[in-house]
């Protein structure tokens, strides 16, 4: 098998963390992405993979984790976009779009 390079949002728990924990069991080099340090930290620490932290609410934090990612990987061969959320009042983002 060819070892693939994945990005995966949303990593920091539940669907996202057992996502990341099996494609890095079928060795593919796996990249966890969440807002909480603590638990993406904790997640990426126990399967022994990189992490980032980016809040993709704040537009300028989604820029720089490409720019980082583009400076550590060659290739990204996969994005699997997990992130979500529940959303409670009607709230606006950083940058003035609807969260």
């Amino acid at each position: 098998m060819i070892s693939r390079t994945i990005v995966m949002t949303g990593a920091s728990d539940g669907i996202g963390a057992a996502g990341a924990a099996r494609l890095s069991a079928l060795g593919d080099t796996v990249v966890v992405i969440g807002r909480s340090k603590e638990k993406t930290m904790a997640v990426a620490n126990s399967l022994k993979i990189d992490f980032f932290i980016a809040d993709f609410s704040d537009l300028d934090q989604v820029r720089a984790l490409a720019v980082k990612l583009l400076e550590r990987y060659e290739t990204i061969d996969a994005l699997i976009n997990n992130a979500g959320g529940i959303m409670g009042p009607r709230r606006i983002t950083v940058d003035g779009h609807e969260a």
